[in-house]
C-alpha cells in the first residue's frame, strides 16, 4: 500500500479522484445520449427527451461545476459523428455545456437543495430546465440549418423539439439521478412498504404501456405517480416519473398507439404535456410533502422541547407554604390547561401573559379617604412579563399597606419569584402593621426558599386619617413625597435585598405629610437610562413630579412614563404607584363597604374621622358611633342570608343637625320569638329619631341627632 504524503501526495489524491468523476460522467453523459438519440423525432439528433441534459446538470450539482470539460468531450464525441462538419459539431457540444452550467447557476443563485425537499427547490429545477435549455435548443437548431442539415422553414419544430427535450431531460432525469443517493442516506424502508414501492412502479409499467399503445390515453398513468410521490417522496417519484416518460417517449418515436398517424407538432405536444405533467406530479408533489413532514417534524421537536421547558419552570413554584398554595395551585392548573391546547411556540408566551394578570391587581381597591392610581410597563413586549410588581393594601385598622418590588431578571422564572413573594408580603402585612415586622418575615421566608433572584422591596403603611406613613425598605429606591410646596426623598434605614444575607436589619421610619402631598413609589426601571447615572435619574423624576403636584393621580402617572421613559428604549421594566390622601371635605360623608363584619372597623374609623374634622364634640361622636355601629351589626346579621352584598353609609351635616342613613339592598331573615330588638332600643335612646323603612329591593335605617359643633380639626 502506498501511502501519501506532502503537497504533491495529495495533489496525486485529488487529481486521481477528480480523473475517476470526469471520466465517469463522460462514460454516463455519453452512454445517456445514445439512449436519447434512439428516440429522435428529427434527423438523427433531436429528440423529445435527452438525458444527457439532466445527467450534466446533476452531476454539477452533486460533485461541482469543474466537470464542465468531461460533458464537452462526451458532448463533442456524441455530435462530431451526427453533424454535417466539425464546426457545427463544436458549435452543439458548446450549447449542451453551456445549458447545464447556466441550469447550475440558476439552481445556486436561489439556495437549491439536492433533496428536492422544498417547493422552492421544486419551482427551482422547473425555472432552470425551462430558462437554460433555451440556449442548447437555439445553438444546436442554427447549427442543423447552417450546415443544410435540415431547412430553415424546419427551424421552429426543430427548435421546439430540441428545447422541449432538453428541458425534459432535465425535468425527468435530475430528479431521478439526485433521488439515488437518498436510498443510501435516507433510512431503509421495511419489507412491506418495499414491497409497495415494487407494486408502484410496475404499475406505472403496465398502466403507461396500456395507456399508451391500447387506450390511447395518456394520463393513466398520473394518479400512480401522484400516489408514489405521495407515499414516498422523490425516492419514488423519480423512478416511476423516467419510467413513465421513458415508455411514453418511446412510443412516440415509434408512431405506436395514440402517436399513430399524427403530424409531428400534434405528437410533441401531446408528449411533452404529458412528460411535464409526469414531472410536475412527481418532483414538486415530493417536495410539497417532503417539505410539510419536515415542517410537521419541526413543530413536534419544538412541542416536545417546550413542555420540557414549561415542566421545568413550573417545577420551581412546587416549594410554597401552606398560604401560597390556593393562588399558585390555579396558576399550575391554567399552565396545565393551555399545554393541552398549544403545540407550538406560542405555549410559554401565554403562560407568561396568565402569569402577569394573575400577579399584579386587577383593580386597585377603593380605600376611603386616599386616592391610588397605578402604573405598569414592561420592558418587553413580546413575553410580557417581568419581575416587577405593586400591591395595595386595605388593612382591618382603615389602613393602608403599599407595597412595591423588583426581581431582578424576566420570564417566567423571575415571575415565579414575584409570586412568592409577593403573597407571602399580603399574608405577613394581614399579620402585623409595622412594615419592618414585614419585611423580617418576608426575608426569612425568602432564605429558606431556593430563589436565585434578587429582590428588592419597599413596604409602607400610611393612615389616612391622620397621614402619619411608616416605612422600610429593602434595598429599594427610596418615596418620593412632593407637594405645591416642593419634592423630596423620604429616609429611610439602609438594609439589603430580602434573601440576600442570612441576617438582616430592617428599620422604619415614621413620616407625617403635609396636607395635599402626593407620594410615589417606584422601580428602579422608571429613574434608569443608558449614560446616564441614577443620580441624574432621580433628580428628573423629582423635577417631573413636583410639577405635576395636584393634578389627578391618573395624568400624574401618564405624565412621570412619558417624561421618564425614552421611547422605544426601555431596558427594564416598569411599575409605579401614586397615593394622595384626600383633604377634608366640608360636606356630606358616603362610604360603601362589604356587608362583612372585618369592614366594620375601617367604617366606624372612617366616620370618626369625619365628624371630627366637622368639629362634632367628644361626647356626640361617641354615641353616633354606637348607634351607627348597631345598624350595620344589624344589617351584617341579617340583610344577606343568601348571598353577599354591601353596605352603604352616608352622614349629611345642617348646621347642628346630623342625619345618617344606613341602607342595604337584601332580604331581612323573619324575626324571631327569642327576643332580641336591643339594637333598636340602643339606637333609639342615642340619637333624637330613627326611622326603619323595608322595602322590596332593601331597607333603610334613618338617625337623626342634634349635636354641638366645635372648632374642626386638622388631622
Amino acid at each position: 500500500m502506498t501511502v501519501t504524503s506532502g503537497p504533491a501526495g495529495w495533489w496525486r489524491a485529488l487529481t486521481g479522484e477528480r480523473a475517476r468523476w470526469s471520466v465517469a460522467a463522460a462514460v454516463t453523459y455519453y452512454l445517456g445520449a445514445h439512449l436519447g438519440l434512439s428516440l429522435s423525432l428529427v434527423g438523427e439528433n433531436v429528440t423529445p427527451l435527452w438525458p444527457p441534459t439532466g445527467i450534466a446538470v446533476a452531476a454539477f450539482v452533486v460533485v461541482g461545476r469543474w466537470l464542465w470539460p468531461a460533458v464537452a468531450a462526451a458532448a463533442l464525441a456524441v455530435n462530431l459523428p451526427l453533424s454535417a462538419g466539425p464546426l457545427a459539431a463544436v458549435a452543439t457540444a458548446a450549447g449542451n455545456t453551456l445549458a447545464p452550467l447556466v441550469a447550475v447557476l440558476v439552481l445556486e443563485a436561489i439556495g437549491f437543495r439536492r433533496q428536492l425537499d422544498r417547493q422552492r427547490d421544486a419551482l427551482g429545477i422547473v425555472l432552470a430546465a425551462l430558462a437554460s435549455t433555451l440556449i442548447s435548443a437555439l445553438i444546436g437548431s442554427l447549427a442543423l440549418a447552417w450546415s443544410d442539415a435540415i431547412s430553415y422553414a424546419e427551424l421552429p419544430a426543430t427548435w421546439a423539439v430540441w428545447w422541449t427535450g432538453d428541458a425534459m431531460g432535465v425535468l425527468i432525469v435530475t430528479p431521478f439521478l439526485l433521488s439515488l443517493p437518498l436510498l443510501r442516506d435516507l433510512p431503509s424502508w421495511p419489507l412491506r412498504q418495499s414491497a409497495e414501492m415494487v407494486a408502484i412502479l410496475v404499475t406505472v409499467v403496465v398502466a403507461t404501456a396500456w395507456a399508451a399503445r391500447t387506450l390511447q390515453v395518456l394520463f393513466l398513468a398520473l394518479p400512480v405517480v401522484g400516489w408514489a410521490a405521495w407515499r414516498y417522496q422523490l425516492r419514488a417519484a423519480a423512478p416511476a416519473a423516467l419510467i413513465a416518460s421513458a415508455i411514453t417517449t418511446w412510443s412516440a418515436a415509434r408512431g405506436l398507439g395514440t402517436f399513430r398517424g399524427r403530424p409531428l407538432i400534434d405528437q410533441m405536444l401531446a408528449l411533452q404535456a404529458f412528460n411535464a405533467s409526469i414531472a410536475l406530479a412527481s418532483f414538486v408533489l415530493a417536495a410539497v410533502v417532503s417539505e410539510r413532514n419536515s415542517a410537521t417534524r419541526a413543530l413536534e421537536a419544538a412541542a416536545a422541547d417546550l413542555e420540557a421547558r414549561v415542566a421545568v419552570r413550573t417545577a420551581e413554584l412546587s416549594a410554597l407554604n401552606d398560604q401560597l398554595e390556593t393562588e399558585i395551585r390555579e396558576r399550575f392548573e391554567a399552565q396545565e390547561q393551555l399545554s393541552h391546547e398549544e403545540a407550538r411556540a406560542q405555549r410559554e408566551h401565554d403562560i407568561a401573559e396568565t402569569l402577569q394578570r394573575s400577579l399584579l391587581p386587577a383593580r386597585l381597591p377603593d380605600v376611603p379617604g386616599v386616592a391610588v392610581a397605578a402604573r405598569y410597563v414592561p420592558a418587553t413586549s413580546d413575553v410580557q412579563i417581568g419581575g416587577d410588581w405593586y400591591d395595595v393594601l386595605q388593612l382591618p385598622d382603615g389602613q393602608v399597606g403599599l407595597a412595591i418590588g423588583d426581581v431582578a431578571g424576566h420570564g417566567v422564572s423571575a415571575a415565579a419569584t414575584m409570586a412568592q413573594v409577593r403573597m407571602a408580603l399580603r399574608v405577613y402585612a394581614l399579620q402585623d402593621t409595622s412594615p419592618a415586622s414585614v419585611l423580617r418575615s418576608v426575608h426569612r421566608l425568602v432564605s429558606q426558599l431556593p430563589m436565585p433572584e434578587m429582590v428588592t422591596l419597599l413596604y409602607a403603611v400610611l393612615d389616612p386619617r391622620t397621614r402619619r406613613l411608616r416605612v422600610a425598605s429593602a434595598g429599594h429606591p427610596p418615596v418620593l413625597a412632593f407637594s405645591a410646596t416642593g419634592a423630596s426623598y423620604l429616609k429611610v434605614g439602609l438594609a439589603p435585598p430580602v434573601g440576600v444575607t442570612a441576617e438582616a436589619i430592617y428599620e422604619e421610619s415614621v413620616h407625617r405629610l403635609e396636607p395635599g402631598a402626593t407620594l410615589l413609589l417606584y422601580t428602579d426601571g422608571l429613574v434608569e437610562r443608558r449614560g446616564a447615572s441614577i443620580t441624574e435619574g432621580l433628580d428628573r423624576l423629582c423635577t417631573a413630579a413636583a410639577a405635576m403636584a395636584g393634578e389627578d393621580l391618573e395624568r400624574l402617572c401618564d405624565h412621570l412614563l412619558t417624561t421618564m421613559i425614552e421611547p422605544h428604549h426601555l431596558a427594564d421594566d416598569v411599575a409605579l404607584i401614586a397615593v394622595r390622601p384626600l383633604p377634608v371635605v366640608a360636606g356630606p360623608w358616603r362610604l360603601t363597604v362589604p356587608a362583612e363584619a372585618r369592614m366594620l372597623s375601617l367604617a366606624r374609623g372612617s366616620l370618626r374621622q369625619w365628624l371630627r374634622d366637622a368639629g362634632v364634640t367628644k361626647d356626640d361622636e361617641n354615641d353616633i358611633l354606637v348607634a351607627c355601629g348597631e345598624a350595620c351589626a344589624n344589617v351584617v346579621q341579617h340583610a344577606y342570608a343568601a348571598a353577599p352584598g354591601d353596605l352603604e353609609l352616608e352622614a349629611r351635616l345642617d348646621e347642628d343637625l346630623l342625619e345618617m342613613w344606613v341602607r342595604d339592598r337584601g332580604q331581612w331573615r323573619a324575626p324571631s320569638d327569642r327576643g332580641g330588638g336591643w339594637g333598636l332600643q340602643l339606637m333609639q335612646a342615642l340619637t333624637d329619631a330613627v326611622d326603619v323603612d323595608r322595602t322590596g329591593d332593601g331597607t333603610v335605617v334613618h338617625l337623626r341627632r342634634r349635636v354641638t359643633i366645635g372648632p374642626r380639626k386638622s388631622g
